[in-house]
């Protein structure tokens, strides 16, 4: 047995503070950390949209500028709660609200096209 010590190269995370440009709209992070650039994602308020006392959809602006697949900004949207047994009348307020939610989803995208033609990050 050799007497000489022995060496190992291991692999580690290196952390140290990225400063990068954050957009007018960013509402925050949900977490500081992020272990790589491409999980750095900014976020706009989340927007909860109800109509006809239905919660039919999330939606949040949201740009990831690290990612190669969706470095945005772009529109993250999330289904409410819609899963359920109808009556007639239920249904015909279900409907009701999804005419709604379709305005307000509009108004969110136009806002989207807005920041986008802007040239906003």
């Amino acid at each position: 047995m050799s007497t000489e010590p022995r060496t190992a190269t291991v692999n580690v995370f290196v952390t140290k503070p990225l400063e990068i440009d954050e957009p007018d709209w960013c509402a925050g992070h949900p977490s500081p950390l992020a272990q790589y650039k491409v999980d750095i994602t900014h976020y706009g308020p989340e927007h909860v949209i109800e109509a006809n006392g239905f919660q039919t959809l999330r939606a949040i602006l949201s740009s990831s500028p690290f990612s190669q697949h969706q470095p945005g900004p772009v529109l993250y949207v999330e289904g409410g709660d819609l899963t359920g047994s109808y009556t007639p009348d239920e249904v015909e307020q279900l409907a009701d609200a999804l005419v709604q939610t379709a305005e307000q989803l509009r108004a969110l995208g136009r806002q989207l096209a807005d920041i986008l033609a802007g040239g906003s990050q």
